[in-house]
């Protein structure tokens, strides 16, 4: 398995740098032609969304949707690619960052209800209790 980068990542869905760019569409081609898995890390994932979002301005669901898109390209494989779905739906529809929606299908999934936070979009979510002291 080979990981995965967030400048490749960014290269090949921005097209914005004519040699950089031109490079990651090609690591994209062999990536889905070999039968070698290809990893991408939920921190590199986070910082992609993090960069499209605050650097390049693109909205929540244009960057939902390209992610998902990398996801089901073969041979990639997106650390805990299945809770995905639940993080980009609370990412956007309750308009938080990917991090703490990240952190909210977290506590789904492990079925934890508290979290020590001053951050009050966890209020958003009334199966969670938000902590401050």
């Amino acid at each position: 398995m080979i990981l995965l980068d967030t400048n490749i990542i960014l290269r090949f869905l921005l097209d914005d740098d004519p040699i950089l760019s031109s490079k990651a569409e090609t690591i994209f081609k062999k990536i889905e032609q070999e039968k070698n898995k290809v990893f991408i890390s939920l921190l590199t994932l986070s910082e992609v969304i993090f960069t499209l979002e605050r650097s390049y301005k693109l909205p929540k669901k244009e960057i939902t949707d390209k992610m998902l898109a990398i996801g089901q390209i073969p041979n990639i494989v997106i650390e805990n690619y299945k809770i995905l779905p639940g993080i980009f739906t609370f990412y956007i529809e309750q308009n938080i960052s990917f991090i703490d929606a990240y952190h909210i299908a977290l506590m789904h999934k492990k079925k934890i209800k508290e979290i020590y936070s001053f951050d009050h979009d966890f209020d958003k979510f009334p199966q969670i209790k938000r902590l401050e002291s």
